[in-house]
């Protein structure tokens, strides 16, 4: 790229803000130049190229321009920034323009979601175009939903029949929509405004579920259907899960649908992470409603528990697989990491959520029991990896589940032994507290005392008087999980404290042995007695 002179640069600014000429070739190559100059690798023609963009963005003229940048310029990246321009100016000046001005923009804008929106694949930069393009639709959309485009939704469904590539960005188009007003319009918008705008989203989210549900229904009967579609298609509903009413979830055959596509590995996160937004939903008040509700989380429950197990057993080294494949692969690394954190969300949410419901259940079902056990195993391999956020999402967890025993005397044996009914007979049946929690918190003190965080550190120096002074060392992050593994260790030593004793004696027993005497196991060792 040739460099661009900064007396020409002078020349093209001019032009461009000649407002007696409509924007032409002659503007398109003057716009195009300045783009140019911002991958300069002189400064001052760097700072002066983004001083004529940021004055470009505060002019009234060129936003209602944005179609015949698009058309003119050559380079993309020209184009992206006219359409970031555009964005910008449509939240705050959109009914300002003359209505004809806005019908064409909207129609241009719509024109280019269709080109770029049915090409197969994309470059980065086409990619950066159509998301802006989409992002301008939303915006579009919040000041005319109501008025001159009810039919949005309607449309825009039917024209995903037409076309998987269109679909597919479609269905992020969708997405965005919910993200921007359930999400990202509090500081945009009135109340009024957000309140109209959910109204004509529930509405209308009929024709979104079964656009959705066709989708995934037709992929797991046919599997004719783009892998990046029904990803997409998953983005979406996992999007919207967490406010559509009852009936879409749990009176259809979603979940069933969602449990088969975990067995493609294309979908398996994906599928977790919308059945997770599903069994952490509050359970209906409607009697009859909630009855429905918790056979579709128990069939979620045991399916998916039936399915991990063939993939990953309950006593799986989840720990010595991520050493191995740090070793071998770091794809396969990120993937099995990411498994791994959205299991401990599916399975820290269900038990979270309905434990009490589970227990009674397991009281006349003793499949639960295994069930049950079998989540607090894998929660356990999942404590032991070292994926610090994950640790944190675990500890919480196991900070509550403690904290729901001690509340409850009579859910587990207490004292200085521990029962594990390992032979149960008539007298005393099978039960969760005491054939699995007694052996989970067994395994759970080694983990915190093997993992305790570090508490708040404090630096000893010398001022210049020679006096010596304390210095806390601030580190938010590592001090609230220091207070919660300490308050998390306390719970489980008064769950069984002779447990826990024995197992802190053991870790610092071992010391002896030099092969163990590795510091920052000496240091978690007494870091869990402090």
């Amino acid at each position: 790229m040739a460099e661009v002179d900064y007396n020409t640069l002078v020349q093209a600014s001019q032009l461009l803000f000649d407002h007696s000429q409509p924007f032409n070739d002659q503007k398109a190559v003057a716009l195009d130049l300045v783009t140019s100059g911002m991958r300069s690798s002189n400064i001052q023609i760097i700072t002066a190229c983004t001083k004529i963009w940021v004055d470009l963005q505060n002019d009234q003229f060129f936003w209602t321009m944005t179609d015949q940048v698009i058309l003119l310029c050559k380079q993309n990246q020209t184009k992206f920034l006219a359409l970031k321009v555009l964005e910008e100016q449509i939240k705050s000046k959109w009914n300002l323009i003359r209505e004809e001005s806005r019908l064409g923009l909207k129609g241009f804008i719509l024109k280019q979601l269709l080109h770029f929106g049915a090409k197969d694949q994309h470059d980065s930069i086409e990619e950066s175009l159509l998301n802006q393009i989409n992002m301008i639709i939303i915006q579009i959309l919040k000041h005319e939903w109501k008025t001159t485009w009810v039919s949005f939704i309607p449309e825009i469904c039917e024209l995903s029949k037409t076309d998987q590539n269109l679909c597919e960005n479609n269905l992020k188009l969708l997405r965005l929509l919910s993200q921007e007003i359930f999400d990202y319009s509090k500081n945009q918008l009135t109340t009024n405004q957000i309140v109209e705008l959910k109204s004509n989203l529930h509405k209308e989210f009929q024709l979104i579920f079964e656009l959705c549900f066709f989708l995934v229904q037709t992929f797991v009967e046919k599997q004719n259907i783009k892998v990046t579609l029904i990803k997409q298609t998953l983005e979406t509903l996992y999007t919207y899960l967490s406010w559509i009413p009852f009936g879409f979830i749990f009176m259809t055959q979603l979940c069933e649908i969602l449990i088969q596509l975990f067995d493609n590995n294309h979908f398996r996160n994906l599928s977790i992470r919308c059945l997770t937004e599903i069994v952490i939903l509050k359970l209906d008040s409607d009697q009859q409603k909630m009855i429905i509700q918790q056979q579709k989380i128990g069939i979620i429950f045991e399916k998916i528990l039936i399915k991990l197990r063939q993939v990953f057993p309950c006593d799986f080294g989840f720990l010595g697989e991520r050493q191995r494949l740090r070793i071998t692969s770091n794809t396969q690394l990120q993937y099995f990491d990411d498994f791994c954190a959205i299991l401990t969300q599916f399975f820290t949410g269900i038990l979270s959520q309905h434990l009490d419901w589970l227990e009674n259940v397991s009281k006349t079902n003793p499949n639960v029991i295994q069930l049950v056990d079998y989540s607090l195993q894998y929660l356990i391999g999942f404590s032991q990896l070292p994926l610090e956020q994950n640790y944190k999402v675990c500890a919480e967890f196991w900070f509550d589940f403690t904290k729901r025993l001690l509340d409850q005397p009579s859910q587990l044996p207490k004292g200085n032994q521990i029962i594990l009914n390992l032979y149960s007979n008539e007298m005393n049946p099978p039960s969760l507290q005491n054939n699995s929690y007694p052996r989970i918190l067994v395994e759970l003190r080694k983990i915190v005392v093997s993992k305790m965080a570090k508490p708040q550190e404090v630096l000893i120096s010398i001022d210049e008087t020679g006096q010596p002074i304390k210095e806390e060392l601030q580190n938010t992050e590592n001090n609230a999980l220091y207070d919660l593994l300490k308050d998390l260790l306390i719970n489980l030593a008064k769950l069984n404290w002779t447990s826990t004793k024995e197992i802190i004696t053991q870790k610092l027993d071992k010391q002896v042995n030099q092969h163990y005497s590795i510091l920052k196991r000496i240091n978690n060792g007494v870091l869990a007695i402090y």
